[in-house]
């Protein structure tokens, strides 16, 4: 079970706790109740067909439109669970990322879909909070920027390579190459 830090599920994490548990809890709703009701009115259309109830027979149709309106509601929570699948593999793209920016090109290669589907899901997801301390950008080369937060596991430092004095940003605590010269360098040896 993780630890909850904040306003974030987890300590090393990009999604809003407050709004991911809004949608959470949307989806058990209406999965709940519409699952339950589906099944109360499936029961019963079976048996005002198959009964002998002749009050089950002359409702038949009123329980049929229930039937559907609930099930509507059942489909609703169903897409908001799959809404929840894709907050949590976003993330999991987010904080795999080294550099801080994850371009649509990583996004759509990583998802299995095309660049212009996950710009979609993604505008959706920021519109409504899910996201924090990232930024969505649309202009020029379309991605994601990851800003992350002081002390967290989604912080990045800008680390001076001792090779070319060049710098490059990475996630704190983690190595890479320059992007200069392609020298191994680490996080830990900070400069700004």
């Amino acid at each position: 079970m993780k630890k909850r830090a904040g306003n974030v599920v987890g300590g090393g994490s990009y999604i809003s706790r407050a709004v991911f548990e809004k949608l959470a809890r949307r989806k058990n709703m209406q999965m709940g109740i519409g699952g339950f009701f589906m099944a109360f009115y499936l029961f019963g259309i079976v048996m005002g067909l198959v009964g002998d109830d002749q009050d089950l027979r002359d409702g038949l149709v009123s329980s049929i439109v229930i039937f559907a309106l609930f099930t509507l509601l059942f489909v609703l929570g169903a897409r908001n669970a799959k809404k929840i699948g894709l907050v949590n593999r976003y993330n999991q793209i987010f904080m795999c990322d080294a550099d801080g920016t994850v371009t649509m090109e990583e996004l759509a290669r990583q998802v299995g879909k095309p660049p212009e589907k996950v710009i979609s899901e993604l505008e959706w997801l920021f519109q409504k909070g899910v996201f924090c301390d990232c930024t969505l950008q649309k202009e020029g080369r379309p991605g994601v920027i990851l800003s992350g937060r002081a002390d967290s596991k989604t912080s990045f430092v800008n680390v001076v390579c001792e090779q070319c004095n060049g710098t490059t940003r990475l996630r704190a605590g983690t190595y890479g190459k320059c992007e200069y010269c392609g020298s191994p360098i680490s996080s830990r040896k900070i400069n700004g």
